[in-house]
């Protein structure tokens, strides 16, 4: 063990264990005020990849920087731009950021490709299927995907909010041992470090409280007030499936070996054993149709993983739903207990609710979801 540094020993211990990598990089780090996309960063990128593929690691990137170097290329400097404005600097700096990843990878005999997402993309169960196998095809093909949102073609109302959420849905997807935040600052500090000298990295968090969300900069209603506060939320989030999360500063030579390595940037950890991507999408990237109430003896079997959820245990419901859809499973008290993928429609549950009302014991209840089809709370470290 490194002496007086165990959280060091933590992260030398993850590197070891992992096989697939996703790679953050924001458009603060990687954009440039002359080229509009920092070229020479993008070699650096490629380098650190290079190394860890000879390490056995695959690697997905997540790369923003598209409008940043649209902007640049039509002229329009940093003025606030209309949304249609917006989706036209991403089309036309899209290319130039490929172009940048194309040449940087090149070099080092790697095939890189482009993969363009929206939400619908990873909420529709078959579009996810189809998004994991082009993922898993590529890889397997030794290349390096490089994923952005699109946004040529995203709208305020119909977005990913950030690509720091949208790493971590990625990271699901492909069922990533880890996710890696090129940051422009260093971690998550006790202060301001541009306003407080004082203020000292935190190098090791064991789980996101109120205290660290505090420091992020996140408000009361789980919005982020700037850069970190996004970061944070999305390491809270990845680390409910099990999902390890590093924040580093990306501008600097060698920075995935100065994480994972010296100890650079903030590691949030996980002690939630990973999720297979089916449970994950269930949980976290599928939109609930509508809300199923359990009795508290069905509630019981749910905590304990023991059954699957049987018409019989059913109270009530609320909404409209198709078999196939993910619900809201809550307890007698309304407490939110699962969600699960349905295998019967709302209209089909309620001529079992009516028999269940009449006392109609059947010799079999229906099954409603089954136990491998749904995502528990407990499992998350959520209540």
């Amino acid at each position: 063990m490194t002496a007086g540094f165990p959280w060091l020993d933590r992260r030398k211990r993850l590197l070891q264990g992992i096989r697939t990598l996703v790679l953050k990089v924001g458009s603060t780090v990687l954009s440039s005020p002359e080229t509009g996309v920092d070229l020479r960063l993008q070699g650096a990128i490629a380098r650190q990849v290079a190394a860890l593929r000879e390490r056995g690691i695959r690697v997905v990137i997540v790369s923003s920087g598209a409008i940043a170097a649209g902007r640049m290329k039509l002229g329009v400097g940093k003025r606030p731009l209309s949304l249609e404005m917006k989706q036209a600097a991403a089309s036309i700096g899209q290319s130039r950021l490929m172009w940048g990843y194309e040449k940087a990878f090149a070099r080092r005999g790697i095939m890189v490709s482009q993969v363009l997402l929206t939400p619908n993309d990873v909420v529709d169960r078959k579009r996810f299927i189809n998004l994991e196998r082009t993922l898993e095809t590529l890889l397997s093909l030794d290349v390096v995907p490089i994923v952005n949102e699109n946004d040529s073609v995203a709208t305020e109302e119909i977005r990913f909010g950030d690509n720091d959420r949208l790493s971590a849905l990625v990271s699901g997807t492909v069922r990533a041992d880890f996710l890696l935040i090129l940051s422009d600052v260093d971690g998550l500090f006790t202060a301001d470090p541009g306003v407080d000298p004082g203020a000292s990295r935190i190098p090791h968090v064991g789980s996101v409280t109120p205290e660290i969300r505090r420091l992020a900069g996140v408000s009361r209603s789980g919005f982020g007030t700037g850069g970190m506060a996004s970061k944070v939320l999305t390491a809270e989030l990845s680390n409910q499936w099990g999902l390890p999360v590093g924040i580093v500063f990306g501008r600097r030579a060698g920075m995935l070996d100065r994480f994972f390595g010296k100890g650079d940037g903030t590691l949030f950890d996980s002690a939630v054993s990973p999720w297979p991507s089916k449970r994950v999408w269930i949980g976290f990237f599928a939109e609930p149709r509508g809300v199923i109430r359990v009795d508290d003896g069905a509630s019981a079997v749910l905590a304990g993983r023991k059954s699957s959820l049987l018409a019989g245990g059913v109270l009530g419901m609320e909404g409209a739903f198709l078999s196939g859809d993910v619900v809201r499973l809550v307890d007698s008290e309304g407490r939110e207990k699962a969600r699960g993928r349905v295998r019967l429609s709302s209209t089909d549950l309620a001529v079992w609710l009516e028999r269940r009302k009449r006392n109609e014991a059947p010799e079999s209840w229906p099954i409603v979801v089954h136990r491998n089809e749904m995502a528990l709370w407990e499992d998350r470290g959520r209540s």
